[in-house]
């Protein structure tokens, strides 16, 4: 997780960069022809003329845009990683690390696209169509574009590794060719070997252990373990392609390269996800936001209402938090306007900087928690439950919480007055006309708010659908406060589409991960431990939250869901639990990892745009008493589960 300060040079250097921008702005129309045919058939449903044909072109349209998106995260150097020990090592050591973990993506696309190429020649030989009744060819293009997003972030990788290997001291390129047919000649060779069956003798531990090597899959599981850790923190590798590089090593090692195909079957089943609309949907409804101003005026509204109250200008705050959360559900842009906005505000009033610091990091993460929120989007895909229901168990939940973290500044405030002080005069003391007016600026956030949440809960749209009626709102609302223009949506857009491409293959290099340890016995191995722990269902569900407690401290929510949900979802099934129940524990949880020290995310955001006199140490103590509350919300959610699940039930 590098610090958000730093931002690295990513302006196209050389032919490879300049190619790979171009055709991923290119594609990135594909999320703007979504929106418009989405909305198209959100409005033909109304007119009861439905259309038969929306559904394949929404979900050909953003697949093509994920799969290349990959190669422009790369590019931008936008992939996930945690450098925590990367960044500690010396200039040389760092280049070495680098040159090691371009090696590695290498290999693991090397050999995706060789799977890649036998899955679309079958396709394009077959001239393989959809199940709609216009006969389209989605599956002919999907795959097609596996393999070419596959082979453009190829060409990245050894553009990326062509410049370590310079900066190591002007290694000729002769070498990274002979380097890149090595690999190709293996990837060649172990196909050949697998093409009939050979390959099963093909052991290489065996050779290095002189013998049979058999181990059992609790070796493999720890071996699995080591090399991951290896990887994503000592080397610093994106974690996408550390964990599709695991996957390659321990099918090849322990079966053989024909299971690899599980790779791409398993891709393909994913980005052909209409569902995954809403993904894209709302991180540009986001980026909109954060450009337009609109959550600024937002703030500046409930600001004037705070009062004489101590503490009254935190609490407006939170309030502010809450509503921009139910606008959009991205949590890293809400903490760096908060603090860009609110924390100087408070500062200036001569709030307790701790207090402060606390009220604007707890109250951006709680876009994790009120709907629509993207961490559930995503449960809901891994763990095949309905993302509507999950949306309406988090409802009161991260309502609770806003309402715990008010009821605390409000009460220490009370205590204390010092550690915030009322709002001077100039802000309060106003006429009562002026905050009637002030509240305009509250009608456009709550009109988004209405797009998204209201159409769901209506029954007028599915979760995808409103999340391209919520960039919609957010367009219009642009529009109405005159910051609508072209520059700001095309930006936008391009944000979204290296976003969207680090979150994919982030979720394709996990789904590797987690179907190779599949096939080698893992799951049902790790499923048969949790469910024979000698405790009660409940303490087996305590046991779950104790790790994810623990790797939240360490790992960002994307990849710790999509490495351990494969195995805690049948887990909880198998106890008699509600998946939805789970997922709002699964949620508070992630809430607490993305405060909690020694990596948490809110820190580093804030960290970016705060004055140098506050340290990441200071913030971390500074989130210790926000962290306790989100541990007694998760106490209040597991042990009365009715605070989620009565509104899912009340609804139907």
């Amino acid at each position: 997780m590098t610090d958000a300060a730093v931002a690295p040079d990513v302006s196209p250097k050389n032919a490879v960069d300049r190619t790979v921008v171009a055709i991923s702005k290119v594609l990135s129309v594909g999320y703007a022809l979504s929106i418009a045919v989405t909305i198209y058939d959100v409005s033909s449903d109304v007119l009861h003329a439905p259309t038969i044909w929306v559904y394949d072109v929404v979900t050909t349209a953003i697949a093509v845009a994920f799969l290349f998106g990959g190669s422009y995260a790369l590019q931008r150097r936008e992939h996930i990683q945690i450098t925590a020990l990367y960044d500690q090592y010396p200039a040389r050591a760092k280049l070495i690390c680098d040159a090691i973990s371009y090696a590695g993506t290498l290999i693991y696309f090397l050999v995706f696209a060789w799977l890649s190429w036998r899955l679309a020649r079958d396709s394009v030989l077959d001239w393989e169509v959809g199940g709609s009744a216009w006969g389209q060819p989605t599956p002919v293009v999907v795959k097609v574009s596996m393999l070419l997003g596959s082979l453009l972030i190829i060409a990245q990788g050894f553009a990326n590794l062509r410049a370590v290997l310079r900066a190591l001291g002007g290694i000729p390129p002769v070498v990274l060719v002979a380097f890149a047919a090595a690999i190709v000649f293996a990837v060649y060779l172990a196909a050949m070997l697998g093409s009939d069956g050979g390959l099963a003798w093909f052991r290489p531990l065996d050779w290095v252990a002189g013998g049979d090597f058999s181990p059992g899959i609790g070796t493999i599981s720890l071996l699995m373990l080591a090399a991951f850790v290896v990887l994503i923190f000592g080397l610093g590798m994106p974690i996408g392609f550390a964990t599709g590089l695991v996957a390659v090593i321990f099918c090849v090692a322990f079966r053989d390269i024909d299971a690899l195909s599980i790779i791409t079957f398993r891709t393909y089943g994913f980005v052909n996800s209409y569902v995954l609309l809403s993904v894209p949907m709302f991180l540009l409804m986001a980026a909109i936001l954060d450009k337009s101003g609109v959550a600024h005026d937002l703030y500046d509204a409930l600001k004037i209402w705070s009062g004489r109250l101590p503490g009254g200008v935190g609490m407006m705050t939170l309030i502010a938090a809450s509503i921009m959360a139910a606008m959009t559900g991205i949590i890293g842009g809400e903490v760096i306007l908060l603090g860009l906005v609110a924390l100087p505000q408070m500062l200036r009033l001569g709030y307790d900087s701790k207090l402060a610091i606390g009220i604007v990091c707890a109250g951006g993460s709680l876009g994790v928690m009120i709907p629509p929120s993207l961490v559930l989007v995503f449960y809901g895909l891994t763990t095949s439950v309905s993302i509507g229901d999950l949306f309406l168990a988090s409802t009161i939940p991260g309502l609770m919480m806003a309402g715990i973290y008010i009821a605390y500044v409000l009460i220490r405030c009370a205590i204390n007055p010092k550690l915030g002080p009322p709002a001077p005069p100039e802000v309060y003391n106003i006429p009562l006309s002026r905050k009637l007016a002030a509240l305009k600026k509250v009608i456009l956030p709550l009109f988004i708010i209405f797009s998204v949440l209201g159409s769901i809960y209506s029954g007028l749209s599915s979760v995808s659908e409103a999340a391209a009626l919520g960039v919609a709102g957010v367009i219009v609302a642009a529009a109405i406060r005159g910051t609508l223009g072209w520059a700001m949506l095309r930006d936008s857009i391009y944000t979204t589409m290296s976003t969207c491409g680090l979150l994919i293959w982030l979720t394709i290099g996990a789904n590797a991960m987690v179907g190779v340890y599949n096939l080698l016995g893992g799951i049902s191995y790790l499923k048969a431990i949790m469910t024979g722990l000698p405790l009660d269902p409940i303490g087996v569900i305590l046991v779950m939250m104790l790790i994810l407690l623990v790797l939240g401290c360490f790992m960002d929510w994307f990849s710790i869901m999509l490495l351990t949900m494969p195995i805690f979802a049948p887990t909880v099934q198998a106890l008699g639990y509600d998946l939805i129940w789970f997922g709002v524990l699964f949620n508070i949880v992630m809430q607490v990892g993305y405060l909690s020290p020694p990596f948490g995310q809110a820190a580093f955001y804030l960290k970016s745009v705060t004055p140098p006199e506050i340290s990441l140490n200071h913030i971390f103590v500074s989130l210790l008493p926000f962290i306790a509350l989100q541990v007694v919300a998760l106490a209040i959610v597991l042990f009365i589960p009715d605070v989620a699940m009565w509104l899912p039930r009340m609804l139907g």
